[in-house]
């Protein structure tokens, strides 16, 4: 596949011969073909077509000047490797100063450094091409960041020009403002080095051929007197029309009248690759493929009317190949013989391009038709022009039913304005959103949504429509609002929830905490979230958090629950029963996510209870269980109701006032009875600890 080929294939357009040696780009016949890839391809032809017989420095600039123009480009440069020297020079420039390249050199000379300690260098050392977005931020480029600046260009890319596998030169495209270069751009650029590395070559030769004639004319001045008569002598010879015959580019041959080979110049031995003893002699079917015989013996008879009548056809080489051609025949009378004098040029190249086209169109027809989004065109008023298959099925219509059709039939008022929004946008040069999503209608009235990525059409300059992809989105639609739905209703659940729910970032601050539990805590949102935890809870709590927390993330099984103590904003101490799960977000990190039941008072009964049974079993004790008890069990009675000195409980009692005085000692130490003074004599009651009924 020529160079040419590879960008081809991206294109709809197509590439057609012409009269000589010239390529003409035409409009492929579908609004879709991007533009620019067909500037790019017709670049791609002009650098091949330019005339190497030219200054080898027009060469050059001639190169760069149609680089820059389909890249849109700054400016450019040319760098060659110098053929004695191996030293990279720079030769060439567009669209800088005429003396930017010796700018180049001192300001290399000022920073110390050589061309090859720029990108330059690296792209001769790897053969790769180098992309700089923004010089200003490459170090390689720092020795001539004030030139670029006063110069106005900003991005630059450096391309390798290859001859097999060296690197013998760069071409360099320059952007006035910060760019990353585009796959296309890239292709676009090394297909251009590549072309140019040819037109070079071919440059050189030439330039070396014309010496060579040169030297050769200025002998011939010197010889001019002595060869006056043979040159006449040689004018008039077979030898000198031979030797025009034999410098022609084209294969030229000559039949006799049974269309037998006599003469065969060595460009057409090239092109068919044969030898002249292969051919010499024989009949002029035995480099025709059979189905062309009778066509080229019927072309052989027109030629009797001496018209010459240009056709293309093809001619087998010596291995079996196909070469195109395109030829050109005559009869001329020599010594009385009729003969037939044909022309013959390869077009091999130009008729794979063109056929190469082809095939690209169809093939880009096919990935249009088939794609597996929705595809189509439309003018600037939204009437459609194409819709793919996948579009018909999205529109529920037919090509009938929608090509021709605005686009307004088929979206959403909203979408409408949209629509609307973006040719306004259009018309005033200004960018657009991309993606947008569009609310479409069907046929069926059916609503469905698409996710839209637009490009313009031009011709030449002028915008004549928009090519669109729509992806179907309905379901993402679907999904998206029933996680708005299921948000709302966890949100609800989550506020109103009779437990305090909460939920924990990584490092334990407050994300979220809902109303029971900000009631709980005495404090507003804006106090607790962003918070930890550990400003909330008590030291031995934190602990327990921490050590589930590390079991969790080990693997280990943990208990469900965990009894908390909570310090609130008013430092009182609650208690919850919480249940905690680690959540796991690819956005978000680790998430702890938990719900806290308040059992602050069913603690406080139940330590209640414990110390009521504790404070039973000593009454028991004191009463039942030692000696005394039943003196002790009279003193309590007689206090349950109101308070008494000593004096009072031992005439009450008809007992002994020390013996009073002992028992009541006993209650006292083990907090059964408390005492107060009144001024006079200590009083004596059940302590408020104590909670009994001593007439049950």
């Amino acid at each position: 596949m020529s160079i040419l080929d590879s960008l081809a294939e991206k294109t709809n357009n197509r590439v057609k011969y012409k009269s000589g040696d010239d390529y003409q780009l035409f409009h492929a016949g579908t609004l879709f073909m991007p533009e620019n890839e067909k500037l790019k391809l017709k670049a791609l032809i002009d650098i091949a077509s330019i005339n190497i017989s030219s200054d080898f420095d027009e060469i050059l600039k001639n190169i760069l000047k149609i680089s820059c123009q389909a890249m849109d480009a700054h400016s450019g440069t040319i760098m060659l490797l110098d053929e004695k020297t191996d030293e990279l020079m720079m030769v060439a420039s567009c669209g800088l100063p005429d003396d930017y390249i010796d700018q180049m050199y001192a300001a290399a000379k000022v920073a110390g450094v050589g061309l090859i300690s720029s990108p330059s260098g690296t792209v001769l050392k790897t053969g790769k091409y180098y992309e700089v977005p923004n010089l200003f931020e490459e170090p390689k480029c720092r020795p001539w960041y004030k030139l670029s600046k006063e110069l106005g260009f900003t991005s630059q890319i450096f391309t390798p020009i290859m001859r097999g596998i060296k690197v013998v030169g760069l071409l360099n495209i320059y952007k006035a403002n910060i760019h990353h270069f585009t796959e296309e751009d890239i292709d676009f650029v090394m297909l251009a080095a590549h072309q140019a590395s040819s037109v070079v070559q071919n440059a050189r030769m030439c330039s070396r051929l014309k010496n060579n004639v040169e030297e050769l004319n200025e002998y011939k001045v010197h010889l001019e007197d002595k060869l006056k008569e043979s040159h006449k002598k040689l004018f008039l010879s077979e030898n000198y029309l031979r030797s025009i015959i034999e410098s022609s580019f084209d294969g030229i041959i000559v039949l006799d009248e049974n269309c037998i080979f006599e003469f065969i110049n060595d460009s057409f031995l090239r092109i068919t690759g044969w030898t002249k003893e292969e051919i010499i002699g024989y009949h002029l079917m035995k480099v025709m493929p059979e189905d062309r015989t009778e066509f080229i013996l019927q072309h052989l008879n027109n030629t009797q009317k001496d018209i010459p009548d240009d056709f293309e056809t093809r001619i087998i080489t010596k291995n079996g190949n196909i070469k195109y051609v395109k030829s050109s025949s005559t009869i001329t009378i020599i010594n009385g013989e009729k003969k037939f004098v044909s022309v013959y040029k390869d077009i091999t190249e130009n008729k794979t391009l063109e056929l190469a086209l082809k095939e690209s169109e169809a093939k880009y027809r096919d990935l249009f038709e088939n794609a597996n989004e929705a595809m189509y065109t439309h003018d600037l008023k939204g009437n459609f022009l194409s819709v793919n298959k996948l579009g018909l099925q999205l529109l529920g219509g037919t090509v009938e039913e929608i090509i021709g059709s605005n686009i307004k039939e088929w979206i959403a008022p909203q979408s409408y304005k949209i629509f609307e929004d973006r040719v306004r946008k259009i018309f005033l040069n200004q960018p657009l959103e991309q993606p947008v999503v569009i609310e479409v209608i069907n046929k069926n009235g059916e609503h469905r949504w698409g996710e839209v990525t637009t490009r313009l059409i031009k011709d030449g300059d002028r915008i004549v429509g928009v090519h669109g992809i729509s992806r179907d989105i309905t379901e993402k639609i679907r999904l998206q609002k029933e996680l708005k739905e299921s948000e709302e209703k966890y949100r609800d659940l989550f506020e109103n929830a009779q437990d305090a729910m909460y939920v924990l970032d990584n490092e334990n601050n407050f994300l979220k905490l809902n109303t029971i539990g900000i009631q709980t805590l005495g404090c507003t949102k804006e106090e607790v979230i962003g918070s930890n935890i550990s400003r909330w809870i008590t030291p031995e709590s934190m602990r327990v958090i921490n050590e589930r927390r590390k079991q969790r993330l080990s693997g280990e099984k943990v208990t469900p629950t965990d009894i908390i103590e909570i310090v609130a904003k008013n430092n009182e101490h609650r208690w919850v029963e919480i249940r905690t799960r680690i959540i796991r977000s690819d956005d978000r990190g680790i998430e702890i996510h938990g719900i806290a039941r308040d059992i602050t008072e069913n603690r406080l009964l139940k330590l209640e209870l414990t110390k009521s049974n504790k404070q039973q079993k000593l009454l028991c004790h004191l009463i039942q269980g030692t000696r005394g008890g039943k003196t002790r069990a009279l003193i309590l009675k007689h206090i349950s109701d109101k308070s008494y000195n000593a004096n009072q409980l031992a005439t009450a009692l008809n007992m002994d006032y020390k013996t009073i005085r002992h028992h009541l000692n006993v209650l006292i130490k083990n907090g059964i009875v408390g005492k107060s003074n009144d001024g006079y004599s200590d009083l004596y009651f059940i302590s408020d600890d104590i909670n009994f009924n001593l007439n049950g």
